[in-house]
């Protein structure tokens, strides 16, 4: 009797776990689906206001820019615009257009994604001469209090 008892408890710790393993197991893959469907057109949206900017306003748009980026990565984000992008933007008189042309979500968490950007730039300086730029972004994101905001962005 008694180790009918155990093997019964046992095989109801086994299904419990289970039962609990499969309700998690379904609860990460449609958040993942959900993520999936959120960050591609977050990202088609979002980047080319992070690439766009012209000399006589360069700051009020980075400014807004840092905006969709996470606290990290924003300090990082701010001291190049700084150091280097608003100086070179006031000097050069550059204005950048940037326009994505395909994304594809590379990775999807519950709380983390990856999405490949294609991005196309056109920069014009004092010469009026355009320099037309194609580029692959990896731009990763993460959820912040129920936000997804750019956590980086590394060229490919």
């Amino acid at each position: 009797m008694a180790l009918l008892t155990i093997l019964l408890s046992v095989g109801l710790v086994a299904f419990a776990a289970i039962g609990g393993w499969t309700f998690w197991n379904k609860f990460e893959l449609r958040a993942a689906q959900e993520t999936r469907a959120q960050v591609g057109s977050l990202a088609e949206e979002q980047i080319p206001k992070v690439f766009t900017y012209d000399y006589k306003t360069v700051e009020r748009s980075l400014i807004d820019a840092s905006s969709m980026l996470t606290p990290q990565y924003r300090v990082e984000f701010d001291d190049r615009a700084e150091k280097d992008i608003i100086p070179q933007a006031r000097e050069r008189q550059l204005v950048s257009q940037a326009n994505v042309v395909g994304v594809g979500v590379l990775d999807a968490q519950r709380v983390s994604a990856s999405v490949l950007v294609f991005l196309n730039r056109t920069v014009t300086d004092k010469s009026k001469e355009p320099v037309y730029d194609g580029s692959r972004l990896r731009v990763d994101y993460q959820k912040v209090d129920g936000k997804w905001l750019i956590s980086y962005i590394t060229p490919i």
